[in-house]
């Protein structure tokens, strides 16, 4: 499908049928990271996989701040059927979080994945900054470099088709896009507080070996979150959609099956 954000088209690619369930993915990556989660749960649903702005088919610069993400989540919501299920990994669980605290929308049920509700510490926010200053000097490239070992565990570093994946998804995006993305997380605000708010049905995901976004903090997310649970994807680190795809699928169909009434249906 395509939607218009900010005057410009942005083409949404799409399978299956049913409810409607939008995939969001992180950085420093694009939509491509839950292709196959996606081929799963398109017998049940109708599975869109957007690229933020500022990558693949979205032609619209990239966002400054997590809102303007949720912005952008917010208007592809707005052509769907209600109830519509989101799922967002890493920054896209950022993403989906802002969204899901404005209030009452056509969200139906909410999937955090490998993500988390606090803002970046001190040091991490250096980090950030060090990276900026990274790719404004070199480019992308030394952000693959140094991030494709902390995205993959240690059994998925061995899968070479995995790790060349994972590399050519970064590598394909632009440098102002990686900043971008850099500077929203940054200066992204703490939802901690605001958790309890959240009243949609809402499952948290996470890597068993995730040291990014840490298990213990996915506990925390589903503790606070009313009615919220936990699924730990065995193996996994944090790129959990493309290292255990099947596992990632088959907790997230049980989850939205049961939230948005989905079926069985002939792709």
């Amino acid at each position: 499908m395509e939607i218009l954000w900010k005057s410009q088209p942005a083409q949404v690619r799409e399978m299956g049928a049913g409810p409607a369930l939008v995939l969001v993915h992180g950085y420093p990556l694009d939509g491509a990271i839950w292709s196959g989660v996606a081929r799963t749960l398109a017998s049940r649903f109708r599975v869109l996989k957007p690229d933020l702005p500022g990558r693949g088919e979205t032609a619209a610069p990239a966002a400054g701040t997590i809102e303007d993400h949720a912005d952008f989540l917010a208007a592809l919501l707005a052509e769907l059927p209600a109830p519509a299920g989101l799922a967002g990994f890493s920054m896209g669980g950022y993403a989906a979080l802002a969204l899901a605290l404005r209030g009452p929308t056509t969200l139906g049920a909410l999937a955090l994945v490998d993500t988390r509700a606090g803002p970046d510490d001190q040091a991490g926010r250096a980090k950030r900054d060090e990276a900026i200053a990274t790719v404004r000097s070199a480019g992308v490239a030394p952000i693959a470099e140094e991030m494709v070992p902390r995205l993959l565990a240690p059994d998925s570093l061995r899968n070479r088709d995995l790790v060349e994946r994972t590399r050519r998804i970064i590598l394909r995006q632009k440098p102002e896009t990686v900043e971008a993305d850099l500077a929203a997380m940054r200066d992204r605000p703490d939802s901690r507080p605001r958790l309890s708010e959240i009243g949609v049905p809402t499952i948290v995901l996470v890597g068993e070996l995730d040291a990014l976004t840490p298990p213990a903090d996915a506990q925390a997310m589903a503790e606070t979150i009313p009615g919220a649970r936990l699924v730990v994807i065995p193996g996994a680190s944090h790129l959990s959609p493309m290292e255990r795809p099947g596992a990632v699928a088959a907790a997230l169909g049980d989850f939205f099956a049961a939230a948005l009434g989905a079926t069985n249906v002939t792709t």
